[in-house]
């Protein structure tokens, strides 16, 4: 039994090029909030869903290089979840604490993802403020927040993450046993992704790739309009559109951000059950 208790995503980073390049499409186009960030690196802007979680575009440290996309957890008690992971025998690679007293720690999982468990946001006070633009600084007042009030397009939370493995059973294993994740049946007809559940209903996909396969990073977000937003991405031109209906009878949008991320939009509708089952090993079947 794990010692970790996850509450569900804190954040999912994407590494971009820019932030003028790309940070327009995830403030003007998905209406992300644009928030002070609680790091003193410049390269991470923090951005923020309806419900609190938040994505982080991370600019490149340099042209040509990428900064690398990372899952973080939520967690109850960020101590708690590093004495799991050291009894567990997993390196913690970093640990410490944010400006508003947020505490982190970072590990990779055994395929080399980075993974980040992070406790609640928020939880002193502090005077950041920042720009449209993510750009960070100590200032005074109330905390600013940059959001379009007329995005065509509403991210309302974060459905899932996936990420790459090369071997399902090695990956299950620590993600079951040591993260703490629950193996639920997969909605989507395919041998090689496995749905693991959280505590808050939100998921985490592992899909087996090629080893390097970075296109399979990507985050899956809730919309509240899936046509509007269909629309609208179909009008942008974005590179590898693909639309279609999991067995729970939700709609996926799957498209590219301006830096070739993979990018999921999932509607809001009431899922149905799919009448599938799981094994131990995430493979499922119709019953």
């Amino acid at each position: 039994m794990a010692g970790i208790t996850i509450t569900g995503f804190n954040h999912i980073a994407y590494p971009i090029s820019t932030r003028h390049h790309t940070l327009p499409m995830y403030r003007d186009i998905l209406g992300l909030a644009v928030i002070p960030s609680m790091v003193d690196g410049p390269a991470v802007i923090w951005t923020q869903m309806e419900d609190g979680t938040m994505i982080h575009p991370i600019e490149a440290p340099e042209p040509g290089k990428s900064a690398g996309f990372h899952v973080a957890f939520g967690v109850e008690s960020v101590p708690d979840t590093i004495a799991s992971l050291e009894a567990s025998g997993i390196t913690v690679n970093s640990s410490g604490e944010r400006h508003d007293g947020q505490e982190f720690a970072f590990i990779n999982d055994p395929d080399g993802n980075r993974l980040e468990f992070a406790s609640a946001n928020d939880r002193k006070s502090h005077n950041r403020v920042c720009d449209e633009w993510g750009v960070t600084s100590e200032g005074g007042g109330t905390p600013s927040r940059h959001q379009k009030a007329d995005a065509p397009i509403r991210l309302l939370s974060a459905e899932h993450a996936g990420v790459p493995i090369t071997d399902r059973k090695r990956a299950v294993t620590f993600y079951r046993d040591v993260v703490g994740l629950e193996i639920i049946p997969s909605m989507v007809e395919s041998e090689t992704i496995t749905w693991l559940g959280l505590p808050n209903g939100s998921m985490l996909h592992l899909v087996e790739a090629e080893q390097g396969d970075a296109h399979t990073y990507h985050g899956g977000f809730v919309v509240e309009d899936f046509g509007d937003a269909v629309t609208t991405i179909q009008q942008l031109d974005a590179d590898n559109i693909r639309i279609g209906e999991r067995l729970d009878g939700r709609s996926a949008l799957h498209f590219d951000d301006p830096d070739g991320n993979h990018v999921e939009l999932v509607s809001n509708n009431q899922t149905r059950s799919g009448h599938r089952v799981a094994d131990e090993w995430g493979y499922t079947r119709d019953i």
